[in-house]
């Protein structure tokens, strides 16, 4: 039975799908255990996505008590279901833009497992992903192995990575890229139609969250001293044209390297396991709604624009790039991957290219995901324009650090041009 007392059922949390009980989870069972016997004793469930932690899907944790056919101890299981925002329809629509559910249902379906086959083909072979339980299209759900339970656990996502942690994420990505770039040259087209990334030429449904806390960053700017009405200016006319800049960081350059990119690569995406020295030991990739065939620059100045310690972030960023570029380049051959394999300069060029999504990831989603106020913390105070959103959006920018950074880094910015409006 469920053990309705044991599900957290504070507003703070976000509730589990109704449907989600012993005899939705006991065929699943039944097929992947191979025991058309087996039977649920016992079923807890407790959500696992707090307000502030995911802002795209419902994670719910479960664990499971069943018998074997004929036997007398009982057995536990325990898993991650996902799914989106079924019971928010203003949520659904907008997500139902990105086709957040058919991609990643697809990727750990299809994509994933044949991305984890190349990597063992590699010398240096590892898990770079979570295993798949069971991806159900009716529900838009995906069942996957509690990572928790193999003592994963998340990184501080306030604090942010130090150098260790950085490269040992970076590793993983390179691989995942290198994998992918690999798996579309053996099957052409196969990675390519995935086309509903953050940012994207289908819909822009996101806007009202992007354009509205470029207008929050522009307000800062002009109660900052050490900035002031110039970058204010600047960054008022920078609102109209963001979701048009950071696209074409997305679109694929025909010149350059193009792969699958995670798309949403930041702290709370990736699932560490910890020495006895609080040392991190290895690292797993989650979450992947947002994937997309585009340059690497979109998870790279995501990624070092959200998740580091401001050190690494400003002193480290260059030799980040290189350790990635030769993990890139070292899978790559062990591939035999036959196409376009850039150079470390080429490598930078490209990414210079993309470096306008630096400047979006800065102002805007470093704002919520490095955000400690959860107590608004929803897609509908993201998105919407009511005094409930306003109110949490300039909220967004009491973050200290928040405003420190972009104190250093709005000048130099401007400085490289990012911040002008040209077409």
């Amino acid at each position: 039975m469920v053990e309705q007392g044991k599900v957290d059922s504070t507003k703070d949390f976000h509730p589990a799908p109704v449907w989600l009980d012993e005899a939705y989870l006991e065929p699943i069972l039944r097929v992947q255990k191979k025991d058309p016997g087996l039977r649920i004793t016992e079923l807890e469930i407790k959500p696992a996505t707090a307000k502030g932690d995911n802002y795209a899907s419902v994670m719910t944790r479960v664990k499971v008590l069943y018998l074997n056919a004929g036997a007398k101890t009982p057995e536990v299981g325990y898993y991650i279901v996902k799914t989106t925002y079924e019971n928010d329809p203003f949520a659904s629509e907008i997500f139902s833009g990105y086709q957040v559910s058919t991609t990643e249902m697809l990727m750990y379906d299809k994509i994933l497992p044949q991305l984890s086959a190349l990597i063992e083909e590699t010398r240096q072979p590892e898990q770079v992903f979570a295993k798949t339980l069971h991806v159900d299209y009716e529900h838009d759900a995906i069942i996957f192995e509690d990572l928790a339970i193999t003592k994963h656990v998340l990184a501080d996502r306030l604090a942010g990575l130090d150098l260790e942690h950085a490269r040992l994420s970076l590793r993983k990505l390179a691989k995942m890229h290198a994998a992918s770039a690999a798996l579309n040259e053996r099957q052409p087209g196969l990675l390519t139609k995935l086309d509903h990334g953050i940012f994207n030429r289908h819909t822009k449904g996101f806007a009202p969250f992007f354009e509205n806390l470029v207008g929050v960053a522009a307000d800062f700017a002009a109660e900052t001293p050490e900035l002031g009405e110039n970058y204010a200016r600047k960054l008022r006319a920078l609102r109209e044209k963001v979701m048009e800049y950071t696209t074409r960081v997305y679109d694929p350059q025909p010149e350059g390297f193009n792969t699958l990119v995670h798309g949403d690569f930041w702290v709370n995406n990736m699932m560490l396991v910890y020495g006895e020295k609080k040392e991190p030991l290895d690292l797993k990739l989650i979450d992947f709604q947002f994937c997309s065939w585009s340059p690497p620059a979109v998870d790279l100045h995501y990624f070092f624009n959200t998740s580091l310690q401001r050190e690494v972030r400003f002193e480290q960023q260059d030799a980040l790039i290189q350790y990635y570029h030769t993990v890139l380049v070292e899978t790559l051959k062990d591939l035999k991957f036959g196409g376009y394999t850039p150079t470390l300069r080429d490598f930078v060029l490209q990414l210079e290219k993309g470096k306008f999504f630096a400047v979006t990831a800065s102002l805007t989603c470093a704002a919520i995901l490095t955000n400690g106020e959860t107590t608004d913390a929803d897609f509908h105070a993201l998105m919407k324009e009511d005094e409930r959103g306003r109110r949490f959006r300039k909220l967004l920018y009491n973050n200290k650090s928040l405003r420190e950074n972009l104190k250093y880094l709005l000048p130099r910015f401007d400085r490289s041009g990012l911040l002008e409006v040209t077409d």
